[in-house]
């Protein structure tokens, strides 16, 4: 497999296209792995101490009782 490294100016409108092209040639079940990957690292990044994620999971918990009520 070739890698292929480009850098764009950030105005370049062509950096925009290569990126739709990419992820365009990429099947469903990739894209939807790559946005999975984005979204545990933002996890980590947000709730990287223990407090704040036992904190989130007992809101998530309250929400879940809501809407199982109504």
């Amino acid at each position: 497999m070739d890698k292929e490294i480009r850098i764009y100016d950030l105005h370049d409108p062509q950096q925009y296209e290569d990126e739709k092209n990419y992820w365009k040639s990429k099947t469903p079940e990739e894209r939807l792995h790559a946005l999975e990957v984005i979204r545990e690292t933002g996890n980590k990044l947000i709730y990287n101490n223990k407090k704040s994620s036992d904190e989130n999971q007992q809101r998530l918990r309250r929400v879940l009782r809501v809407v199982e009520r109504t």
